[in-house]
Parts: structure tokens; C-alpha cells; sequence
């Protein structure tokens, strides 16, 4: 795996001693990173400039901006590098600096903010720490990382109201660096903030003259002054119950401004305004069609008296109705229009009220219905589309309806709900699922209707074997079908062979042939009888045959050793070596090596297999010949007799490079041959040769020196 280069620049003032660098590369096991190369962007340092520790520091002598490089080295060897990393080297003088962004108005129960006006001849401002009270709290600070011109800052003290007034010493620290900064401690003063106290006010009668509210108070004993505000109610505190909704609580608040600084608290409490005893009743929308529909009687008694009854009358033909006054009661409305409600209510001195009424309209509600798009589904990712256009609504108002679909699946999480008119809903698992519709119309009348949807069918199980694992070039191979239709029957099988010409239609293929040697991807393609489809892809290997010879027939002195070396191309080989003499071995070293040595006591006819990859075999022979010293006779009688008629050399008819020269006693040569596949038979140039001594030089070769001697004829 590649590493990932990484470090964290510091933040560094030219008085720091030096910049500490921390790196952050990484590597995915099993690799780890074993090399650092920093390239600090500072030449002038010399040989300083640059560093092989993991975390390494570097001393800069000048402010500005350098580029930092740093590449790592895996143990393997592989590389990363990061590189124009701008490290910012600082001035070391720092000057803090803030001012107040509003002196005046600092106050106990709010924020005081201060703005940073730190500078810098070089660089930046690294980093702010801000003591609020330097005094009370030496050790408390905030601090800024990221501080920035004109950045503004807020802190709240703690409230007070005694004294007045109280003061604070502000630090603010500047850094450039680790050991460059400055200090500015400026006092800052804080106005005492006010605290209001606001009891509950009792309800007022709807007929009551205004009057004044003095449930308010400033408790703190700071000085200042006090506003009210609020329906019904002027700044002084004076409330008019008649300006007012009855019966609905009115907010009232109290707002209390000190006099230094201007610092303010504020304080509400609601007031209820009693109606007299007039009929009031509200109903809770909507009203839909055969759903019952709320209504709340909101009369009040005189102030004194008591309620007893009210009496309805819902205007669709049915029978007044009689409530307990204040009581939330229902009321169904068989048919859709718009009904005028009417109510009274009745003390109990058995007074009347007015009467009072309010048009109540009720809406049909919405038929959901809906349909899929599709009559079976296969798994398992099976996408059904939902359709719900057959859904009305007797009024027409179809375009307004909204809609919510709970598809049965709780295990899909968020996706198990939709709004929208024709969703569509992914289904992972086999099962019926109770698909719910609820439709709303415009008017806010809500129906629903479930119905089971079960059109699910599992995926098919695409499997397949093959008549062997892998084969040789030119050997056949046989794939045979073993998928599983699941709940339907298989209808059709697509294969393919992975070598871009072979294909089949057939379940189980005829016999396939590969032309070439490679890895194939075969591919196996199913559908069953609900159309749902399913496929698998297996490796298969063809392998080549390796090329193998042994090479030419090889002579051996006899006593003597020699190295077999064939010739052999191909991959993963394996040799074995066999022979046709029944010696242990063969007179091998190793009959399993390439290259074996043979030290043979006999002509060997050798047989190498070579074994590739995929056991794709083949083999050639190889013969080895003995040569044995020539036995070299010194007589022989050329006289036609039948014994020792020519000279034979026994042996010498092994070595086929062998040269044969015989001479006179003056030098005259006689006889010559190359190899002896045929002995002298005493004659030259077809006459015989007279009896006497005859000398000879024979040159066997294949490693054995020339021979001399004489042979002498006789007859």
C-alpha cells in the first residue's frame, strides 16, 4: 500500500527556539512507515535544512514564508510526499491591543464586548487569551486560535445590584509564537443591573373601569424607571378591560430600565379578562363528513352568578342538545354543507343569555384506493410503484389532497412512509406487507385503506459446475446447470464462457473448447417464470501444455559422468525422469531435477515428463552411449578361411567421430576410415596386402586421447 503524507504546521515567532513539526502520515496495514525526509524550505540553514526524524524541528532566522516538504518511505519501499506547505514564521513583537465596543452601556445581565485591535509588524497573530478579571481570576481565561482584526468578544459577569457600579481589570494576551507576546490590562466598568418582580394578576371583569397595575416592582433597589406594555394597557400601568378579547389570556410585560448605563430586566404575567354571561362556544377544525366534530362552550357568568345549562342547536335537523357549561362535547354531522350552530346558556336564577351561532362546514372525506404498477415483483430489490390516481372525493377536490403511505415495512426505516402521490418502495424481504393509505383532503377530512400486498418473489440461485476444475489447451470442458428457480421454474440460462466468442442458451452446454490459454471469467445467467433474474460468475483456467526436448544422444566415456540439458518452456513445471535399464535410479543424481547427472554403466534410454500448470504434461527421449575402451587385436589372418579374417576392434564401432589410419613400415598409408562400421579386411585398393607388421593411429574422440600400435598380418 502507498502511505499518505502528512504533518501539523506550528505556529511559530522568530524568538522561539526552534519549530516542532508533527507527523501525521499513515499507511494501511500491513505496511508502517520506516522513513522521514523533511525539506525544511530553508536553504540558507545549510544541511540543517532538511532532517530524517519522524517528528523533527528546525530553528528559522528570518520571519516570512516557507515551503515544508516532507516524504515518507514505507518498509516496502513506497513513497508519498507532501509538499507547499506555507509555514508562516512570525515577528516576535506582538502588540496587544482592544477597545470596548460599548463602554457606556455595560451592564451586569448582559454581555460586555471588547474588540481585538492586536497587531503585528510580520506575520500574524497566532492566538488571543483574554482574562475577564485578572484580579479575581488570575487563572480563568478564554482563548482564540483564530483571532482576527476587529473580531469582537462577549463575556458575562456575574448579575448584581449592589454597588452601583463595579470595576473589572481585562487582559488581553497576544501571541506570535510559543514565547512572543504581549499584554494590554484595561479597567472595565460594570453598571449594577435592576431585578423585577411580577406576581400574578387576578382576571378582570369584562365591565371593569381601567385601572392601575401594581402587581410590578423593581426589587433590586437600583434607580431607573418602568414601562409596561401589552394589549389593553398603557406604559403608565393602566389596564382597560374592554379593549381586549374575553375570555382569551392577554401577556403583559413589564420592562424596568436603570438609570446608569441603561441596563433593563423584564418580567410578564397574563391576565384574563371574564365575560359577562353571554353565550360563547368554539369549534375545533375541520368538520368532516360522519367523523365527529368538537366543540368547547366558552360562557362565563356574571360576575357573582353561576351557569347551569346551554342549549345547542346544530342546524342539520337533529334534536337541541343539552351541555354542561364550560364542557368540550362532540357532534356528528351526517351529511356535507354548511350548518348554522346556535347556543344559549342559562343561569342559576334560570336567566337566558343571547344567543349566538357560528356557520359550521362540513367536508367529505376522501375514498383512497390504489393500485401497483406490475403483478409480480422479484427480490431482492424489488421496487414497487405505487399508484393511487383511482383515489375522488364527491366534491372534486382531488388536486388538493395530500397523502401519507405506510408500506408495511418497519424493518426499511424512514423509507417505510411517503407523501407523495405515486411513491415507489424498495422491499428486501420476503413476506405479505399491509400497505396503508391515508389520504387528506384540502379541507383536512382524513380516510385510510389497507390492503395485504403479496407479490414478492424470492431471486433465483444462479449456480453452475463444471466437468473439471480447469484444463489444458485443446481439452474440453463441460458446464453443467445447478441453480435453484426458488418459487418459480427456470425459463432460460445465458452463458458466458468469458473469452468473448462463446455462449449458449442450452441449461446444461455441449462441450466447450478454449483457444487460448487465460483466466475466464464464465458467467452464468438465470430467469425464472416470474421474470425475476439472477446470476454468478466463476474463474476457469486453461492452461498450456508445456514444449519439452531432451535433447541430442549424448556419449559417456565409460566410467565417466555427464549433465542431461533439455530444452523446456512453460510455467509451475515439475520434472520426472524414467529409463529402460533396470539400475536404481537410472544412474541419476535426482530423477526430479531439470538438469540431472548421470554416471551410467550402460547405454540409457532416458524419457523426461514436464509437468505445467493445470498437470498439463508432455515428453521427449533422450539416449545416452557408453564408450568403452576399444579392445584393439595385434593379429589378424586375412586369408578367407572364415577365422580372424579382418581386424576387428571391438567397441570402436561406438564412438562415430572415430578416425582410423594404418601404415607400412615406410610410412605408406594402407587403410583409413572415419568411424569403423567396418573392419579392415587387409586389402588396399582391392588387392591384399603382404604379410608383415603394420603400425596405426586411431582417434576415437568423444574425450578419449588417440591411440598407437602395430598389427601385424599373417596368412
Amino acid at each position: 500500500p502507498r502511505p499518505q503524507a502528512g504533518f501539523i504546521l506550528p505556529e511559530v515567532c522568530l524568538l522561539d527556539p526552534f519549530a516542532q513539526f508533527t507527523d501525521t502520515s499513515s499507511v494501511a496495514a500491513p505496511g508502517t512507515i520506516t522513513g522521514w525526509l523533511w525539506n525544511f524550505g530553508d536553504p540558507a540553514s545549510g544541511p540543517l535544512n532538511t532532517s530524517t526524524v519522524q517528528n523533527a524541528t528546525h530553528r528559522y532566522n528570518a520571519v516570512g514564508n516557507y515551503n515544508v516538504e516532507l516524504i515518507v518511505t514505507t518498509n516496502t519501499g513506497c513513497k508519498d510526499t507532501l509538499s507547499n506547505q506555507v509555514l508562516t514564521i512570525n515577528s516576535g513583537d506582538p502588540m496587544s491591543n482592544f477597545v470596548q465596543t460599548s463602554p457606556s452601556t455595560n451592564c451586569a445581565n448582559d454581555s460586555v464586548g471588547i474588540q481585538n485591535r492586536s497587531t503585528i509588524t510580520s506575520g500574524s497573530i497566532t492566538r488571543l487569551e483574554i482574562y475577564w478579571d485578572n484580579v479575581g481570576q488570575p487563572a480563568v481565561f478564554d482563548f482564540d486560535e483564530f483571532p482576527t482584526f476587529n473580531k469582537i468578544y462577549n463575556h458575562k459577569y456575574p448579575d448584581f445590584q449592589s454597588p452601583l457600579v463595579r470595576t473589572f481589570q481585562v487582559r488581553v494576551r497576544a501571541f506570535s509564537g510559543g514565547v512572543c507576546f504581549s499584554d494590554r490590562v484595561v479597567a472595565v466598568n460594570v453598571n449594577a443591573s435592576p431585578r423585577v418582580q411580577f406576581t400574578p394578576i387576578p382576571p378582570a371583569c369584562y365591565t371593569a373601569t381601567p385601572y392601575q397595575i401594581t402587581q410590578a416592582t423593581e426589587v433590586g433597589g437600583v434607580p431607573g424607571s418602568g414601562v409596561f406594555s401589552g394589549p389593553g394597557i398603557t406604559a403608565a400601568g393602566i389596564f382597560s378591560p374592554t379593549l381586549v378579547p374575553i375570555g382569551v389570556p392577554q401577556t403583559i410585560k413589564f420592562v424596568y430600565t436603570s438609570t446608569a448605563g441603561g441596563c433593563k430586566d423584564s418580567a410578564t404575567q397574563t391576565i384574563t379578562v371574564l365575560d359577562t354571561a353571554t353565550a360563547r362556544f368554539t369549534v375545533t377544525p375541520p368538520s368532516c363528513q360522519g367523523n365527529p366534530s368538537s366543540f368547547t362552550d366558552n360562557s362565563t357568568a356574571a360576575a357573582g352568578g353561576t351557569l347551569t345549562n346551554t342549549v345547542w342547536n346544530f342546524g342539520d335537523g337533529t334534536p337541541p342538545e343539552n351541555h354542561t357549561p364550560g364542557s368540550t362535547f362532540t357532534h356528528t354531522f351526517i351529511n356535507t354543507g354548511t350548518f348554522t350552530v346556535t347556543m344559549y346558556n342559562v343561569s342559576a336564577d334560570g336567566c337566558r343569555s343571547t344567543t349566538t351561532s357560528q356557520p359550521v362546514i362540513v367536508s367529505p372525506k376522501p375514498r383512497p384506493n390504489f393500485v401497483t404498477d406490475k403483478a409480480d415483483y422479484c427480490l431482492p430489490d424489488a421496487v414497487v410503484m405505487f399508484n393511487s390516481s383511482s383515489s375522488t372525493i364527491i366534491d372534486g377536490t382531488q388536486a388538493s389532497f395530500t397523502y401519507l403511505w405506510d408500506f408495511g415495512d418497519p424493518a426499511s426505516g424512514a423509507a417505510n412512509t411517503s407523501t407523495l402521490a405515486n411513491p415507489s418502495h424498495t422491499y428486501t424481504t420476503l413476506a405479505s406487507y399491509n400497505v396503508k393509505l391515508t389520504i387528506t383532503s384540502g379541507a383536512g377530512c382524513s380516510f385510510d385503506t389497507t390492503i395485504v400486498f403479496n407479490k414478492l418473489h424470492p431471486k433465483p440461485v444462479a449456480d453452475f459446475s463444471s466437468s473439471t476444475a480447469n484444463v489444458c489447451i485443446g481439452q474440453g470442458v463441460n458446464f453443467l446447470d445447478r441453480s435453484n428457480g426458488r418459487d418459480g421454474t427456470l425459463q432460460s440460462w445465458t452463458w458466458l464462457y468469458g473469452d468473448g466468442v462463446g455462449a449458449s442458451s442450452a441449461q446444461n452446454p455441449p462441450t466447450y473448447f478454449y483457444t487460448k490459454v487465460g483466466v475466464y471469467n464464465v458467467k452464468l445467467s438465470v430467469v425464472n417464470s416470474f421474470g425475476c433474474t439472477a446470476d454468478t460468475t466463476k474463474v476457469f483456467t486453461v492452461f498450456q501444455f508445456p514444449t519439452v526436448d531432451a535433447g541430442p544422444t549424448l556419449y559417456v566415456l565409460e566410467g565417466g559422468s555427464t549433465t542431461i540439458t533439455p530444452t523446456i518452456n512453460g510455467n509451475g513445471l515439475a520434472y520426472l525422469w524414467s529409463w529402460n535399464v533396470p539400475a536404481a535410479n537410472g544412474y541419476l543424481d535426482n530423477p526430479t531435477l531439470k538438469n540431472p547427472f548421470t554416471t551410467p554403466l550402460t547405454n540409457v534410454l532416458y524419457t523426461l515428463t514436464v509437468s505445467a500448470q493445470g498437470q498439463c504434461s508432455a515428453s521427449d527421449t533422450v539416449s545416452v552411449i557408453v564408450l568403452k575402451d576399444p579392445r584393439i587385436p595385434n593379429t589378424f589372418s586375412p586369408n578367407n578361411d572364415g577365422i580372424n579374417d579382418v581386424w576387428t576392434i571391438r567397441y570402436l564401432d561406438t564412438y562415430p567421430n572415430a578416425k582410423v589410419r594404418v601404415f607400412t613400415r615406410t610410412g605408406a598409408l594402407v587403410f583409413s576410415s572415419k568411424g569403423y562400421p567396418r573392419p579392415w579386411d587387409g586389402n588396399v585398393n582391392g588387392k591384399s596386402v603382404p604379410v608383415d607388421t603394420y603400425y596405426y593411429i586411431i582417434e576415437p574422440e568423444n574425450g578419449r586421447p588417440p591411440i598407437t600400435g602395430y598389427v601385424t598380418v599373417v596368412k
